[in-house]
């Protein structure tokens, strides 16, 4: 089984400079487990490296999609799988979308929806509310009602989609299945106190290196679409702000606000997936962090 080493951990803790000192130490490339960072011109907001702070690693799956596309775990696992396949290097994955991850681990047993379809699904929720979506999938498959997450709409979306498709999300959740790639899972966490105030600082800085020119700028191309990349926080609240439905600094600390929550929701998903070890980062800095992934893996990868 191919061996890959996964970094994952919330955002602002620091993993894409760990990733880029341990490709170095490993001589190898980093492929990209963020679901916002697949956009393109979207590099302020999701925090994307610059190319001087790669320092000179190959960095995978960035700008692979346009802000006005669709882009599912699906079609990561089938781009991102690709790249690890045909690398002769042990690729490091580094990011802080947990279902990136799950779907290499275990590729998803069903095909991707078509867009019509998901833009019409979308399209009931923004017209009706979850409830809608919730009694179609009662209907449609009454076991993944009774075992899927009603809150999370993407995952209901999904389970009516499968529905429809002729299986059944509840008989679809990797249980028995062995996965694809043997992961060495390494999630990095910081004091909760201390991550917020890296979040809060992340979310100033943000601004002050152009988030508001940048969105603008997605809105003067693309127009406000109803895409995820439009949805992704630190974007929909500037949106709501240059459309004049609030101040800049109500805008800004909505987005401070919703990624201290996507942030519980981050650690929440990694102790689900069970196969990591936990770093603490306090007082320790990327150098340091990658050095100990090195050495933990060095045995296990032949180097």
């Amino acid at each position: 089984m191919r061996t890959v080493i996964g970094i994952a951990g919330t955002t602002s803790v620091g993993k894409s400079a760990v990733a880029v000192n341990l490709a170095q130490l490993l001589k190898t490339e980093v492929i990209s487990a963020d679901s916002m960072q697949v956009y393109k011109g979207m590099d302020v907001g999701t925090a994307k490296l610059t190319q001087e702070e790669m320092q000179g690693v190959k960095h995978r799956m960035l700008d692979v999609a346009e802000p006005n596309e669709q882009f599912s775990s699906f079609l990561y696992q089938q781009m991102a799988s690709q790249i690890i396949d045909e690398m002769t290097t042990v690729p490091v994955i580094v990011g802080g979308t947990g279902f990136y991850f799950e779907s290499l681990l275990y590729p998803p047993e069903y095909g991707d929806a078509p867009s019509e379809r998901r833009e019409s699904l979308r399209k009931i929720y923004k017209e009706q509310g979850l409830d809608a979506l919730r009694r179609m999938l009662a209907e449609e498959d009454e076991k993944a009602y009774r075992t899927v997450d009603l809150n999370n709409y993407k995952r209901v979306v999904r389970a009516i989609e499968i529905a429809e498709s002729g299986f059944s999300r509840a008989e679809g959740t990797h249980k028995n299945v062995q996965p694809r790639y043997d992961m060495k899972f390494f999630v990095l966490q910081l004091d909760r106190q201390r991550l917020y105030e890296r979040i809060n600082d992340r979310v100033d800085t943000m601004v002050q290196r152009g988030l508001v020119e940048e969105v603008r700028g997605l809105i003067e191309r693309y127009g406000v679409c109803k895409t995820p990349a439009f949805e992704a926080i630190g974007y929909k609240e500037i949106v709501r702000y240059l459309q004049g439905d609030c101040t800049l600094q109500q805008a800004i600390e909505e987005i401070k606000i919703n990624t201290r929550h996507y942030a519980k929701r981050q650690i929440a998903f990694f102790k689900r997936l069970n196969v990591a070890e936990y770093i603490d980062v306090d007082g320790k800095d990327s150098s340091e962090i990658a050095f100990h992934i090195y050495n933990t893996v060095r045995e296990c990868i032949d180097i």
